[in-house]
């Protein structure tokens, strides 16, 4: 429970003394409430940073567009700290972009209006193979399964639920215990929490396996779990600080000026923790950046195309694991040559569904302000800025309380470039865990993915040329479709060659076998 020590920075941040500090509700004064939508996105930036800092911490124009600043907060310090996260005020890039050039908002349109075609085009042919105006959805609906198993994934999720609000007063009794018994609280703090994310992840594994859940309540159960441990690890470290180092403020270096002025000097309230378990963000912060009120046409709008992406990324897991297994080498080239055309637009698709629309949704029904959950992927020139760009709200976290304690671990030159390693393989290993839930086998493509080519391209460092933007577009479309392809080959071979599931044939491949076996047989 106790985060890593954190060295007090020499170079100090200047506190006007006129300055204000932010409201006790996590709602900024002045420009941080301005709608977006009435003012230039970069002015509302800088803005909101000065109103959610109290006008307390003088940031750099980069630091405070990427939304990092360094411990210490001015420019001599900027480097040798750790940098911390700043909530600002922004829209989604997607929805930046719409709102600033109609020239890209024209393409989202045709965009949205190819995917709705592309629903009716489904529903029209469903409609003429069954004689009658019909849609199907069985390939979707048939993964929540019967409606008593809808019940037992609420039944599952509670639990887990109720045990991170209990984060928040364990964290409270440490907090009393730390000055009286010192390290043995301490210890018994580390292995309560150790002791919380392995029974959690025991109840998920066993709650899927042994109640045969289907694929849908199994990946929300893992997802929600992830997210819990996630969120509840990132409430301890940032909390963890201010009972080993207690701050005033009145410090000229400390968290409350680390972070802005987002980080109060005291724990924060259940209600902060409450909020932080429910807003779209993995980072816990005491305040954050809110806008005035919710917008009712933007929840509706976000809805709508949460209902839009599942329909079509329904449509897309239907034509790509409708597919049955077969031994014809043309019909397996066509296998893979629909996975290249689908897969990297069901990637594209899930990642708009969760990062944008859903993400959004929740982000205006909190009045959560800062929308920016991914960036510019698609402009990226390397392998190592998609990484970064693709996955926000993750990349923050693993950032956070990953690569920098390992940075700051490892001093020797080699081990400390070489600190992105560890956090290639966690991400990949935790995707793998999330795979295997909806499909019941762990087939570890992307994790030899990430592992061999993703690592060597995260090293290499090309130029900004533009070339090197098609490279990595087409190693996005080679990759994507290469695991799709393996994963819905092994997920047919499991329904045509079924064996006794046990924890071995978990992670087993069973398509050669299968392919073989069925050669010989014919």
């Amino acid at each position: 429970m106790a985060p890593s020590k954190r060295r007090r920075s020499k170079a100090a941040t200047k506190v006007h003394a006129s300055s204000s500090q932010p409201e006790a509700n996590g709602v900024p004064p002045g420009p941080t409430t301005t709608s977006a939508e009435d003012t230039n996105v970069e002015s509302v930036i800088s803005a909101s940073i000065n109103a959610a800092s109290g006008g307390g911490v003088r940031l750099t124009r980069s630091s405070s567009l990427d939304g990092y600043v360094s411990e210490g907060g001015d420019r001599k310090s900027e480097g040798k700290g750790k940098r911390k996260r700043i909530f600002i005020a922004r829209d989604s890039i997607l929805t930046a972009l719409c709102r600033d050039d109609p020239n890209f908002r024209s393409l989202y349109h045709a965009f949205m209006v190819m995917v709705v075609t592309a629903i009716l085009y489904s529903m029209l042919k469903d409609s003429v193979e069954a004689a009658s105006p019909h849609i199907d959805f069985r390939m979707f609906t048939s993964g929540f399964g019967p409606p008593h198993q809808s019940l037992i994934m609420l039944l599952v999720w509670t639990p887990l639920q109720m045990a991170a609000l209990l984060v928040y007063p364990a964290f409270k009794v440490w907090e009393w215990a730390h000055p009286r018994f010192g390290r043995v609280a301490d210890s018994a703090a580390i292995v309560m929490m150790i002791a919380y994310n392995f029974l959690a992840h025991c109840v998920v594994v066993a709650s899927i396996v042994h109640l045969d859940l289907p694929s849908i309540p199994s990946v929300v159960i893992a997802l929600e779990q992830l997210r819990f441990s996630l969120k509840s690890y990132s409430f301890i470290r940032e909390n963890g600080v201010k009972v080993l180092r207690p701050w005033s403020k009145d410090d000229e270096d400390g968290p409350h000026i680390w972070y802005g002025g987002q980080m109060e000097v005291t724990v924060g309230s259940f209600s902060k923790y409450l909020y932080f378990l429910l807003a779209p963000t993995l980072i816990y912060r005491d305040n954050y950046p809110r806008i005035p009120r919710v917008r009712p046409l933007r929840v509706l709008s976000h809805f709508i195309k949460c209902c839009i992406s599942l329909a079509f990324v329904s449509i897309i897991v239907k034509e790509v694991f409708g597919a049955s297994f077969t031994q014809d080498w043309q019909l397996l080239a066509k296998m893979f040559l629909s996975c290249m055309l689908w897969g990297l637009i069901l990637q594209f698709m899930a990642g708009y569904f969760f990062l944008h629309c859903w993400s959004n949704l929740f982000g205006e029904l909190l009045r959560f302000a800062d929308r920016q959950f991914y960036s510019d992927w698609w402009t990226c020139n390397s392998f190592s800025q998609f990484y970064r760009k693709w996955n926000l709200l993750v990349h923050d976290w693993i950032k956070a309380y990953v690569y920098q304690d390992l940075k700051n671990k490892f001093k020797n030159p080699v081990f400390n470039k070489m600190a992105f390693v560890p956090c290639i393989l966690m991400s990949a290993i935790y995707h793998e865990y999330v795979l295997w839930a909806p499909l019941r086998f762990v087939l570890p493509v992307l994790l030899l993915q990430y592992s061999t080519f993703g690592l060597l391209l995260f090293a290499l460092k090309p130029s900004s040329h533009s070339s090197w933007n098609y490279l990595i577009h087409v190693g996005l479309q080679v990759g994507v479709s290469l695991m799709v392809f393996c994963y819905v080959m092994e997920f047919n071979a499991r329904i045509t060659c079924p064996k006794e599931e046990n924890a071995v044939n978990t992670f087993v491949p069973r398509f050669l076998e299968c392919y073989f076996k069925n050669l010989t047989k014919s």
